[in-house]
């Protein structure tokens, strides 16, 4: 018996057994056999990826960019500053749009938001003297092309004014990608000290130039998430030895009732650490 009948006045067809424990999206290839699908543990960089369409708010030049499939990514975990981990992939790389032509770039979020002036004073900054690129998009970004992304997204928000707490958020995304680089290079030649070196050099100074934008922020901007704000400065002020800072950031956080509790316990470690390293100092 169609259990399905009389589907056919919508225009519906359905035939055959109803089971509803099989799932319709599976396929078959020629010979009957479900064909299984790719695990997200086994998808690639690659397969993560898409090319989106981006139209440029300033000179209108139409490209496309690499962009996450959010729905396939898999969270595995973050570093004590809140740098996200994924399964296969870094999405911290895909999150600066530059525009080929023009040379206008920026964070997605901010990528269209541009008032008439500010697109005056990026084009007088910034387009005037940009060298226009290739509008060829690759299989993936590398490390150092993402890098100079953010660089240019950069170069952008100084032009156009853009908030401090915007200018930090770029300068944090610099530091991550190449605090992972300083990682995984090794330092057995020459050229490859001299590479480490100039890495740390770059992520000491954009992670500083982060934490210093965001302590400006915190104080004068308005609609931040304070508490993530505040979890991210402490980790960033016990990097930098500030443990004075830190505990009074870490005493915000156990003190606010809107803190996750997560957090807390986060903090209550972030604690530990500040109360060693200052018997230690």
């Amino acid at each position: 018996m169609n259990l399905l009948s009389g589907l056919e006045k919508f225009g519906i067809k359905a035939d055959g057994d109803l089971d509803i424990t099989k799932n319709p999206g599976q396929q078959k290839d020629s010979k009957g056999r479900e064909i299984k699908k790719t695990a997200i543990e086994d998808l690639t960089e690659k397969d993560l990826l898409l090319q989106k369409s981006v139209q440029c708010p300033i000179c209108d030049h139409k490209f496309k960019v690499l962009a996450v499939k959010s729905g396939k990514v898999k969270r595995i975990g973050a570093d004590a500053d809140t740098r996200p981990r994924y399964h296969n992939i870094d999405t911290i790389k895909y999150d600066a749009i530059v525009c080929p032509h023009c040379g206008y770039a920026a964070l997605t979020k901010y990528f269209e938001h541009l008032s008439a002036t500010q697109m005056r004073w990026v084009k007088e900054a910034v387009c005037s003297k940009f060298t226009p690129l290739s509008d060829d998009v690759p299989e993936t970004y590398s490390p150092d092309e993402a890098v100079d992304r953010y660089k240019l997204a950069l170069v952008s928000a100084m032009a156009k004014h853009a908030r401090t707490s915007e200018k930090a958020l770029i300068c944090l995304r610099i530091a991550w990608i190449r605090r992972d680089q300083i990682k995984e290079i090794p330092d057995h030649t020459p050229e490859q000290l001299h590479k480490r070196a100039e890495l740390i050099e770059e992520y000491n100074g954009f992670y500083r130039q982060a934490y210093d934008g965001f302590d400006q922020a915190y104080s004068t901007e308005t609609g931040l998430n304070t508490v993530s704000i505040e979890y991210i400065m402490a980790n960033m002020a016990i990097h930098f030895k500030e443990y004075g800072k830190a505990s009074q950031l870490i005493s915000k956080l156990l003190g606010n009732p809107n803190t996750n509790p997560r957090v807390k316990d986060r903090c209550l470690e972030l604690k530990e650490t500040v109360v060693k390293a200052t018997k230690k100092s």
